[in-house]
């Protein structure tokens, strides 16, 4: 076999590493996660052993990182993660079990730097290699442990933020799956709502994706705590808000259809097809909901809507309240995205009344008018 410029040497579980990195030669790391992103950054070597920053490395984790009252403690928590070390200790506790660390842990300046073979393990990552022509750990596969709770009439709401799914537990019992993003969960927000009617309507809000363009609504109502009814919508790059209930029922959108659903009961009274309404194949924004009329938004064209629900016709608002240059603006520019930025604010009588981020002008429609 011919001889390679450089090696990749396995490292053993003391991480003992060749004697020209032993003396304080910079080491860097890169780690691949199973999300598919890759970190780099420096890395410590002392005494054969490679170390990494446990705050940097528990950060792009999604671990929350705690020190116990004595600053010797680092205790990390994630969804099903578990972990803690002490400085000055060779010995830690992953997921409940005393472990080896391989080398002692150690404090340089406000940093601690932990053996890269534990941390590697705990992250759930591969084979730990060294790449000795570049002083660079390598290793594949770590995982992401993020998590985001809330609780809510004694019940805890619980995502992964690596696989988005969703599930609830109380007090000892085990967690109870309820539904799934279906996508990573990044930057999420959940909100609780107690209907008149007993229900309870749980919405997740979702924005993801680099840049953060997307956002991903998933609507649930439960009953005695189980699903009955959900939802899950993605739109990009604009963000409207939508209606969600009226005084007797809530509104659940998937973007193509809108489902009218009774209060205590959970029951369909009604399906609206908003591709059909608005004659765009796209995701709609449903920002306003009445007996008589709808006003619903394509994600893309982004024009506000407005739907006679006794006739099925739909008027273009921005052509009915915008001025000349207005309406030409609506249909061409593209920053920060497509369409006019109407918004509803009330309804009085047949008068509807609408604002104008441009303007501070009030515009009106009257419905019914011919």
């Amino acid at each position: 076999m011919k001889n390679k410029k450089w090696i990749l040497l396995t490292l053993s579980s003391m991480l003992l590493l060749p004697a020209a990195v032993q003396a304080g030669t910079p080491a860097y790391y890169t780690l691949g996660w199973s999300s598919g992103g890759v970190s780099t950054g420096p890395a410590m070597v002392k005494n054969g052993v490679a170390y990494l920053d446990a705050a940097a490395m528990g950060s792009s984790a999604g671990l929350e990182i705690k020190a116990d009252t004595s600053g010797k403690r680092i205790q990390f928590d994630g969804w099903e993660k578990h972990f803690a070390v002490r400085i000055g200790s060779r010995t830690g506790v992953l997921d409940g079990k005393v472990t080896d660390l391989g080398g002692t842990v150690l404090k340089q300046g406000e940093n601690i730097y932990v053996p890269a073979k534990f941390l590697i393990k705990a992250l759930e990552g591969g084979s730990v290699s060294w790449d000795a022509k570049n002083n660079r750990i390598l290793a594949n596969g770590l995982h992401t442990f993020r998590q985001v709770g809330k609780t809510f009439e004694g019940s805890t709401y619980s995502i992964s933020g690596e696989n988005g799914d969703l599930y609830v537990s109380k007090g000892t019992a085990a967690p109870h799956k309820l539904a799934s993003l279906g996508v990573q969960a990044d930057s999420v927000d959940m909100t609780f709502n107690k209907t008149k009617g007993g229900l309870l309507v749980l919405t997740v809000l979702n924005n993801y994706g680099e840049p953060h363009i997307n956002n991903q609504i998933l609507s649930l109502v439960l009953k005695n705590g189980s699903v009955i009814r959900q939802s899950s919508v993605k739109y990009w790059l604009r963000w409207e808000k939508n209606v969600t209930q009226t005084d007797d029922s809530l509104l659940l959108t998937d973007g193509k259809q809108l489902r009218v659903i009774e209060d205590s009961t959970g029951n369909v009274e009604q399906t609206l097809d908003l591709v059909k309404l608005g004659g765009e194949d796209d995701v709609y924004f449903v920002e306003a909901f009445d007996p008589d009329f709808l006003l619903i938004r394509p994600n893309h064209k982004g024009l506000l809507t407005l739907i006679d629900r006794a006739t099925g016709t739909s008027t273009l608002l921005y052509k009915e309240l915008l001025s000349a240059e207005d309406q030409e603006y609506a249909e061409t520019n593209d920053v920060p995205y497509h369409g006019d930025s109407l918004k509803f604010v009330k309804r009085s009588g047949n008068t509807l009344y609408f604002k104008d981020h441009n303007s501070t002008k009030e515009y009106t429609y009257t419905l019914g008018k011919a």
